[in-house]
């Protein structure tokens, strides 16, 4: 027999690749500026071909994939952005994307080319894809990722802390792009904050800072997470943004140096992934801890019952917590050191 009859859907299987596709087509909208061009105005195709030089026919069927992706409306013919689209895709919007899409979707491209090899344990890949994270374009794509992201919910947070006015001092681990710090530092003039990162990531934070105005009242040190100690009472927070996961299978050391640079009644704000119940896409969760286990790291969730259990072992008290809008995974745990 050389026909057979198919019993099941093969549709979801034959749509998979369509999800790459569809990223490309944004991908390339960005570096033509397509937004730009959409920007409180409607264009039709062959209007924006000809503005853009290419070929109209081509470009409608990418449009028209835009609109399938709620980034662009068509209306009779015309084509404008949606408001997700001006928020983040056009290149003077306050909370552009583009260089963080960039930085993301290179990453993702290089662990989708190499899974067979990160299978079977070969990690050459992984250490060329950490080392990727020390430039400036890697800077300002985490920053704007950041942005679109957590950054606002935590430094609102962090200044409703109890005594925050009263607040001197804090240090930002694994701080990259500083903009915790900076957010932070906004909110309170008394402040000073430390970014502690890898030797590689330092000067170009230190730069970015000052570039903001900030070089005064913000210091960068040299750390590593699995190795270093901080300075004792030291700091009135100490805050960590998606790193702790770095050292998930030993939270207890990371936790016991936190509790020894704060001072007493000082806080730590961690905020990272956690399990949510109430998560509608399981495949592109499921999908975000494949890829952070095949880079090499532990997971990409912690759990708030487990780091608060370690945190009261350590001395910590009044342990909150409050659910971030970011990726339906977002969580913000903070804990107060005994004062």
């Amino acid at each position: 027999m050389l026909i057979f009859k198919p019993e099941t859907d093969f549709e979801p299987i034959r749509k998979a690749p369509v999800a790459s596709f569809v990223n490309k087509v944004i991908m390339a909208a960005i570096e033509l500026k397509v937004f730009d061009f959409l920007v409180g105005k409607g264009m039709t195709s062959f209007d924006l071909a000809k503005r853009l030089e290419l070929v109209a026919d081509r470009l409608e069927p990418v449009l028209d994939v835009l609109v399938a992706a709620r980034l662009l409306v068509r209306t009779e013919g015309v084509y404008a952005n949606t408001p997700v689209a001006n928020e983040y895709l056009v290149s003077t919007a306050p909370l552009y994307q583009a260089d963080g899409m960039r930085l993301i979707t290179s990453f993702y491209t290089k662990v989708e080319d190499s899974i067979l090899d990160l299978l079977a344990g070969k990690d050459a890949q992984v250490q060329s894809m950490k080392g990727d994270w020390s430039t400036m374009d890697a800077i300002e794509g985490t920053a704007q990722n950041a942005m679109s992201g957590g950054l606002s919910a935590v430094v609102d947070y962090i200044g409703r802390l109890p005594d925050f006015t009263g607040f001197t001092s804090m240090c930002d681990i694994g701080g990259n792009h500083g903009m915790y710090t900076l957010g932070v530092l906004e909110q309170n003039p008394e402040m000073k904050g430390v970014i502690y990162d890898l030797p590689g990531v330092l000067p170009l934070a230190q730069s970015r800072c000052e570039k903001l105005g900030f070089g005064e009242r913000i210091s960068t040190i040299e750390f590593d997470l699995k190795e270093d100690r901080l300075p004792e009472s030291q700091y009135d927070v100490v805050v960590m943004s998606h790193i702790l996961y770095v050292m998930k299978h030993d939270l207890s050391s990371v936790i016991e140096r936190i509790a020894e640079t704060l001072k007493p009644g000082g806080w730590f704000v961690s905020h990272h992934y956690a399990q949510n119940e109430m998560y509608e896409d399981l495949l592109s969760h499921v999908a975000l801890e494949a890829m952070t286990r095949l880079s090499g790291y532990p997971s990409h969730v912690i759990e708030k019952e487990g780091l608060t259990d370690v945190l009261s072992r350590h001395g910590f008290t009044a342990v909150r917590s409050e659910r971030v809008a970011e990726n339906q995974m977002g969580l913000i745990v903070a804990a107060q050191i005994e004062k």
